[in-house]
C-alpha cells in the first residue's frame, strides 16, 4: 500500500508540473456541493481554507502545525457520509477504528491507539463548533450522527492540544463545524439510496434571510433501511440497519459588531449493532472440542440485538467585535442516551446440534445490555486581538465543563452448569425456564444453583474549570508562539454491583474521587522561507493529558489478573518539526516528523477469566496505567488543484508511518503489557488518495468522477501480555468511487463503496489466547445520489 501511495504522490508532482492555471474550489451551499463547474475561478487555493482550530480565524497555510480541513464539498464528492471514518479518510496520521457499532468505534491520532470503548475518555479531543462533546460513557469516544449532520467543515489539529483544549486532547483535536445560516434564500434536497442495504437517506435544508440582520436555517434528515448484510435468521432482522431522524433549527442575528447563532437539534436513531460470529478452531476448547464457526452473514441469536442513540442539544455561539479585540462565547447544553443490546451468536437450535455431537457448546441465552446517559454543560469565553502594529497576536480565555454521566452494564449468564447432556437454564428467578433440547437432556436442577448474572451501575460527576492564554510575536520572518493552560479537574463516581433481577448487592458500593490541578503548554517557532510561495518551516513542543476514571463491571475473586477499580491520568510530551508550502502554483505540501513520550499510559487488559477456569465466568476488561510509551512517526500530505485537458483535477494524497511501543511498565503482574510490544490499534502505515475530475460535457452539462483510496498495514490489534498473544491488524486497501453529472440546479451520481469487495477481519476476539469470534467489514455497496439545490 505504501508503494501505491508513493507512486500516486509522484504522479501528483509530475502532473502539476504540466498543468495550467489553478482554479478555485466550488462553493459550499449548506453542506451540499455546488455544481462541479470547470469555469469557477478566484483567489482561493487548496491551503487557503479558513479554520478556527486555534480558537481564532486563520488560513491553514499560516498555522505552524499539522492541520487538515475537510470541507462539505469534499465530503460529498467522496460519497455518502455514514460515520466518523468517512470524515477522516483523507487526514494523514489519523485512523478510525471501525468496529461495526458506532458505540464501540473511536479515533486514533499519531500512535494514540484505541482501547475499544472501555469507558476511558478518548486521547483525542472531540469538539463540535468548539464545544467539547466527548465523555467516558459508552459511545463517548466517537462522534454521533447529529455531530456531522449539515456540516460546513471538519478541522483536525494533530499533536498535543491540551494548552488550548484541556483534558483528553492529548494527541490531537477534531472539531466539526456546522453550517451556519446564510443571509440569502437557498437550500437543497439530497436523496441517497443504497441498493444492497435497501437504505434510503433524505436530507433537506432550507435557508431564509429576514432582511439584513436575521437568517434562519432549518434542516432535517430521515433514514430508513429494509435490508442489510448481517442477518439474524431466527427473527428475520438485520444487525447492520439504520433508521430514524435528525432535526435542527438555527437562528442567526448579525448587526454591526455582533454575530449570534442559536442552534437547537435532536436525534433519535437506531444504529447498527456489532455481530461477532463464532470462530472456534477444533481441539482448542473443552466445551466445543470439534470446533464451530458461524456463517459470516447469518448469525442466529435468541437474544436482543440493537443500538439506539437519542440526543438533545442547544448551542449558542456569539462573536462581538470590541474594536481592540473580538469576544467569542460558545455555550452548549446537551443530553444523550445510548442503549445497546447484544447476545450470544448461537441459538437454542445450534446448541442442540452441538449437544448432539457430545459437546457442551456455549450458553445460547447470554445477553448483555449497556446504557450510557450523559448530560454536559459547557462554556468557553475568550478574547482575541492584535497589538504592536499587528506583530503580536494574543488570546485569553476561560472554560467551564460540568458533566453528569452514568453507565449501566447488565450481563445475563447461565445459572446452571453447562454440559453435553444438561438442559439449558434461563428465565428469571421468578419465572425460571428449563429448555431440554434433546430427548436425552437432563432436567435442570431445582432450584437453579447460581445467579442469573450481574448488574453494574456507575454514576459519575465531572467538573473542570480552566484558564488559558496564547501569544504569538512576529519579527521579520520569525514567529514565536506560546500557549499555556491551567485546568482544575474533579471527578467523583460511585459503583453499585448487584445480582441481576434480584438487586441484591454482590459487593459494597464503592466511591472514588479524582482531583488534580494540571498545567499544559505548547511552544512553537516558525520561519517563513524566502520566495514567492510564503513557505514555512517550524518546530514545536507541547504537552497533553487524558483524564483517569473508574472501571465498571465485576470480576471474579479468582481472576488471574486482579481487577482494579480505578486508574489515573495519562501524560504525553511531544516534539515536532515540519514544513508546509507550495511547490509551484499548483501543489501544496505538508511534511512533518514527531516523537512523543507518554507516562502512565492508559491500557485495556483482561482479568484472564473464562468459563472453564476457576472464575467460572467470562473475562472482564478494565483499564490500568500500564507504563511508559514512546511513539514516533512521519507524515506527508500533498494537495493540488489545476486545469487538465479542459477540465479541473483535484488530487490529494497522504501517507504516514508511525510506531508506538511500551518501553517500561508499572509493576510486574501478568496482565501488564510486554516491554517492547506495540500499542494496540496503531498500524505502521496509513495512506489515502482522493482524485476528483470535473469536465464540461456540453453546454451547461458537467460530468465528474471521484476516486477515494484508503490503506493501512502493520500493527497489532490488542495489548500484548503474558496471557494475550500478538494478533496482527488486518491490512486494508479500500477503494470507493462516485461519478455523475451536474446540470443547473440538479446533480445526479452513482457510487460504489468497497469497489474490490475486500473482506477484512475488523476484530478477532480471544479468550486466554484462543480465538472465539470474529467481526468483518461491510461488503461492496452500490447506490445512487440525487441533489437539487436552489
Amino acid at each position: 500500500m505504501r508503494y501505491l501511495f508513493g507512486t500516486t504522490a509522484m504522479l501528483a508532482l509530475v502532473v502539476a508540473g504540466h498543468a495550467g492555471a489553478q482554479t478555485a474550489p466550488p462553493s459550499t451551499q449548506g453542506g451540499a456541493p455546488a455544481a462541479s463547474s470547470t469555469t469557477d475561478s478566484g483567489a482561493n487555493t487548496v491551503e487557503g481554507v479558513v479554520v478556527t482550530a486555534r480558537k481564532t480565524a486563520e488560513k491553514v497555510h499560516d498555522i505552524p502545525a499539522t492541520i487538515t480541513a475537510v470541507t462539505a464539498v469534499q465530503l460529498t464528492q467522496a460519497g455518502p457520509v455514514a460515520g466518523t471514518g468517512d470524515l477522516l479518510r483523507s487526514v494523514p496520521g489519523v485512523r478510525f477504528n471501525n468496529l461495526q457499532a458506532s458505540n464501540l468505534s473511536e479515533i486514533s491520532i499519531r500512535g494514540s491507539g484505541t482501547e475499544r470503548a472501555t469507558g476511558a475518555d478518548s486521547g483525542v479531543g472531540l469538539f463540535v463548533n468548539g464545544a467539547y462533546v466527548g465523555s467516558s460513557t459508552l459511545g463517548g469516544r466517537n462522534f454521533k450522527n447529529i455531530d456531522f449532520f449539515d456540516v460546513d467543515r471538519v478541522e483536525v489539529l494533530e499533536g498535543p492540544q491540551s494548552a488550548l483544549y484541556g483534558r483528553n486532547s492529548e494527541f490531537g483535536v477534531v472539531n466539526i463545524v456546522s453550517a451556519k445560516p446564510k443571509f440569502d434564500d437557498s437550500g437543497f434536497l439530497n436523496e441517497t439510496y443504497t441498493t444492497e442495504l435497501g437504505k434510503n437517506d433524505l436530507v433537506g435544508v432550507v435557508n431564509h434571510a429576514f432582511g439584513d440582520d436575521v437568517a434562519v436555517r432549518l434542516s432535517a434528515e430521515t433514514i430508513g433501511q429494509t435490508s442489510g448484510f448481517y442477518k439474524n435468521p431466527d427473527n428475520n432482522t438485520y444487525y447492520d440497519t439504520t433508521s430514524g431522524w435528525i432535526g435542527r433549527g438555527q437562528v442567526r442575528y448579525r448587526h454591526g459588531p455582533l454575530d449570534v447563532d442559536l442552534l437547537v437539534d435532536s436525534q433519535d436513531l437506531f444504529l447498527p449493532t456489532f455481530v461477532s460470529g463464532f470462530a472456534v478452531a477444533p481441539h482448542t476448547t473443552t466445551t466445543i472440542p470439534l470446533g464451530f464457526s458461524n456463517s459470516r452473514f447469518d448469525v442466529p441469536s435468541d437474544g436482543i440485538n440493537s443500538t439506539e442513540q437519542k440526543v438533545q442539544r442547544a448551542q449558542l455561539m456569539a462573536d462581538y467585535d470590541l474594536g481592540w479585540a473580538t469576544l467569542t462565547s460558545t455555550t452548549m447544553a446537551t443530553h444523550s442516551n445510548s442503549l445497546q443490546y447484544y447476545g450470544s451468536s448461537i441459538d437454542l437450535g445450534i446448541e442442540s446440534q452441538l449437544q448432539g455431537l457430545g459437546e457442551a457448546g456455549a450458553y445460547p441465552l447470554s445477553q448483555v445490555h449497556t446504557g450510557a446517559n450523559d448530560g454536559t454543560d459547557y462554556e468557553d469565553l475568550h478574547l482575541t486581538g492584535k497589538a504592536l502594529g499587528g506583530s503580536l497576536n494574543w488570546l485569553a480565555g476561560v472554560e467551564v465543563l460540568d458533566q453528569h454521566d452514568s453507565n449501566l452494564l447488565t450481563v445475563a449468564t447461565s445459572p446452571c452448569a453447562l454440559t453435553a447432556t444438561s438442559g439449558i437454564c434461563g428465565g428469571t428467578p421468578t419465572t425460571p425456564i428449563c429448555d431440554e433440547l434433546r430427548s436425552t437432556s437432563k432436567a435442570c436442577p431445582s432450584p437453579f444453583p447460581a445467579g442469573f448474572g450481574s448488574e453494574s451501575y456507575t454514576p459519575e460527576h465531572y467538573t473542570s474549570q480552566a484558564a488559558y492564554a496564547s501569544a504569538g510575536y512576529t519579527l521579520a520572518k520569525f514567529t514565536l508562539t506560546g500557549e499555556l493552560r491551567y485546568t482544575n479537574d474533579l471527578k467523583t463516581a460511585t459503583q453499585y454491583s448487584t445480582a441481576l433481577y434480584t438487586g441484591v448487592p454482590t459487593v459494597k458500593p464503592a466511591s472514588f474521587r479524582f482531583a488534580a490541578g494540571r498545567s499544559s503548554y505548547n511552544v512553537t517557532l516558525s520561519y517563513k522561507l524566502p520566495g514567492p510561495w510564503d513557505d514555512m518551516v517550524y518546530a514545536k513542543t507541547g504537552t497533553g493529558y487524558r483524564a483517569g476514571g473508574v472501571n465498571t463491571g465485576t470480576s471474579s475473586p479468582f481472576a488471574p489478573v486482579p481487577f482494579r477499580p480505578t486508574y489515573g491520568d495519562e501524560d504525553t510530551t511531544s516534539y515536532e518539526a515540519g514544513f508546509k508550502g507550495a511547490i509551484g502554483s499548483h501543489v501544496f505540501v505538508t511534511f512533518d516528523g514527531y516523537a512523543s513520550q507518554t507516562l502512565n499510559a492508559i491500557t485495556n487488559i483482561s482479568d484472564g477469566c473464562s468459563l472453564v477456569n476457576a472464575c467460572g465466568q467470562a473475562a472482564t476488561a478494565f483499564n490500568i496505567n500500564a507504563g511508559t510509551v514512546h511513539a514516533r512517526g512521519v507524515e506527508l500530505a500533498i494537495n493540488s488543484r489545476f486545469d487538465l485537458a479542459g477540465g479541473r483535477l483535484d488530487l490529494s494524497v497522504n501517507g504516514a508511518n508511525q510506531e508506538a511501543q511500551f518501553v517500561s511498565r508499572n509493576g510486574t503482574f501478568n496482565g501488564l503489557p510486554i516491554v517492547g510490544s506495540s500499542v494496540a490499534q496503531v498500524p505502521h502505515w496509513t495512506e489515502s488518495a482522493d482524485v476528483n475530475y470535473a469536465h464540461t460535457i456540453w453546454g451547461g452539462l458537467d460530468g465528474f468522477a471521484h476516486i477515494s483510496y484508503q490503506g493501512q498495514s502493520g500493527g497489532g490489534q490488542d495489548t500484548v501480555t503474558s496471557v494475550a498473544p500478538f494478533v496482527p491488524l488486518a491490512g486494508l486497501s479500500n477503494v470507493d468511487v462516485r461519478a455523475g453529472v451536474d446540470y443547473g440546479k440538479m446533480e445526479a451520481a452513482v457510487f460504489v463503496g468497497n469497489l474490490t469487495n475486500q473482506t477484512i477481519r475488523l476484530l478477532t476476539l480471544q479468550s486466554v489466547g484462543i480465538t472465539t469470534a470474529v467481526r468483518y467489514n461491510q461488503p461492496r455497496t452500490v447506490g445512487a445520489n440525487l441533489i437539487y439545490r436552489w
